[in-house]
């Protein structure tokens, strides 16, 4: 009887990834492959076989621990949700920021993704509230990372208070890539009315403001308003939104842009 991939003992290789990987949280391709003296097509295959089993996470230029430093249980759950249109997002906002540019991460799971898929050759600026972020910014070694401080919030893992609106105050970024809980009536929701004060904050403090929501955040309320559709700049998500959704972000001047 054979023995499919899923049920097929790791080699050695695949054991020594998952060893790094709980040392260092992120090993790019490149380096798998030296380290091994192997192609990189034969990296990607086991950093697939990996990924499929749930072991790791294949992000772009490498592949990172699923549930790496700086994320608790709760986080790391919620990274996984509907983690393929979180990926797509992440990739389309990847193409907005240019080498150099200074950036925004707000707090959330979508934004979390964007800071895994920034290439290690970025050379321009991150600043962040978000805990995994930072960790994240760890292996950017040649970007220049902020870090907002402030009240550390342990459900989104991100710092929030009149700390972090005071230390964003006197910065001025290129994009800010901000997270939503739900997308209705021309505007957008969050969960607490507590972390409104530091998302506007963050916002007033770029040129260009960037909403990042999944299609599941489409017709949805939560507690608090945000904002409406004109204090933003663009809206990136999964799937072609609802059409009443889409018609109001077009009086509303908002770019639509939809990861494929």
């Amino acid at each position: 009887m054979s023995i499919s991939q899923d049920e097929a003992p790791l080699t050695p290789r695949q054991r020594t990834i998952l060893d790094e990987l709980e040392r260092r949280g992120f090993i790019s391709t490149a380096d798998l492959a030296e380290t091994f003296a192997v192609s990189d097509m034969t990296v990607r295959r086991d950093t697939r076989l990996l990924s499929q089993r749930g072991l790791v996470r294949v992000v772009h230029g490498g592949v990172s621990a699923v549930n790496a430093g700086g994320q608790n249980a709760d986080f790391a759950a919620r990274v996984r949700e509907d983690s393929d249109a979180k990926l797509r997002v992440a990739r389309a906002c990847i193409s907005l920021i240019k080498e150099r540019d200074a950036i925004i991460l707000d707090a959330g799971t979508t934004t979390y993704q964007i800071a895994h898929e920034l290439p290690t050759s970025f050379t321009g600026t991150i600043i962040t509230h978000s805990a995994p972020a930072i960790q994240r910014c760890l292996q950017l070694t040649a970007a220049r990372t902020i870090c907002l401080g402030g009240e550390l919030l342990l459900d989104s893992q991100a710092f929030n208070g009149p700390m972090t609106v005071s230390a964003v105050a006197g910065l001025r970024a290129k994009t800010a890539f901000i997270g939503v809980s739900g997308i209705h009536d021309e505007a957008f929701y969050i969960e607490r009315d507590v972390e409104r004060a530091t998302k506007i904050a963050l916002m007033n403090s770029a040129e260009q403001v960037v909403v990042v929501a999944t299609h599941q955040k489409m017709l949805r309320y939560a507690l608090a308003r945000l904002a409406a559709f004109e204090a933003v700049d663009i809206l990136v998500t999964d799937a072609p939104p609802p059409r009443e959704i889409e018609s109001a972000l077009r009086a509303a001047n908002v770019k639509l842009i939809v990861a494929r």
